[in-house]
């Protein structure tokens, strides 16, 4: 009996090329896998890339300082990841440290909590305890917002040493958000010093016409703001006067996170 032969399996499709990022990954899990650090032949091999394309990706890694070379030969992992996993493990523990005491107050108000960080010129927002209420203001965790008209980011900002403020003021352009926006930089700064001096920041619509939002900063043992938390309130269910009466539960609320804080937070220098 005739039997016609088995059809060909289909070719499979060729893997998609690797991308940039992903070479780059690549040499920095051979580095961070190997027990000794890894000469330059060891990469290749473990990895398969070509000399030059290694060559390209290390001295890429070096020149962002995610890698370094070894003194005894080799590569090993550069400074720059500790820096970035020492922020990771920070706002981590510090959300950690901030969430009973987010839920108590918002409890207590009936408002919206946010917690923030500073980086750069803005604050990262890393948790919030929504309102109950009908209208409230929810945030994407993550999202970024100018530090100079925010309740979170005046209080961080009224609170770090003077060079820091400095610099950050310097890289940042004032712009007007709503017609209360602060955009004059010595009424800015009268104004975090106002902050600094009573304990808390206020936003009076300066970032968003309907929005109210009394900051206050979480401070390491020295008194430096690690971040900020905020009752964020909208402006028609809430006058000023109102809001402002809610800043001693605010002020209680970040020491009592403070307090919660794991000790290599609180000793940064």
């Amino acid at each position: 009996m005739f039997h016609s032969p088995m059809p060909a399996a289909p070719p499979s499709a060729p893997e998609p090329p690797k991308g940039v990022f992903s070479r780059h990954m690549e040499v920095l899990a051979a580095i961070a896998a190997a027990e000794v650090p890894p000469r330059f032949a060891g990469l290749a091999a473990a990895t398969g890339h070509s000399k030059a394309t290694l060559h390209r990706i290390l001295a890429t890694l070096q020149a962002e300082r995610l890698v370094s070379e070894d003194p005894r030969g080799g590569w090993r992992l550069g400074l720059r990841l500790v820096e970035l996993a020492n922020h990771a493990w920070a706002g981590s523990d510090l959300r950690s440290a901030a969430e009973a005491e987010m839920a108590a107050l918002r409890d207590a108000t009936g408002e919206t909590v946010r917690l923030a960080v500073l980086q750069g010129t803005e604050m990262l927002y890393l948790a919030q305890a929504d309102s109950r209420t009908p209208v409230s203001f929810r945030l994407r965790v993550g999202a970024r917002g100018p530090a100079y008209c925010s309740g979170t980011g005046k209080a961080v900002l009224a609170f770090l040493p003077p060079a820091r403020l400095d610099a950050v003021l310097d890289a940042v352009t004032l712009q007007a958000h709503t017609s209360r926006t602060l955009t004059d930089l010595p009424a800015l700064r009268q104004d975090l010093a106002a902050a600094r001096a009573r304990g808390y920041a206020l936003d009076d619509g300066e970032q968003a016409m309907e929005v109210r939002s009394l900051g206050t900063p979480i401070l390491d043992r020295h008194g430096h703001p690690l971040g900020a938390i905020s009752l964020t309130v909208p402006a028609f269910r809430l006058a000023r006067e109102a809001l402002l009466a809610l800043a001693p539960q605010l002020v209680a609320a970040a020491a009592r996170i403070s307090a919660r804080l794991p000790p290599y937070l609180l000793a940064e220098p």
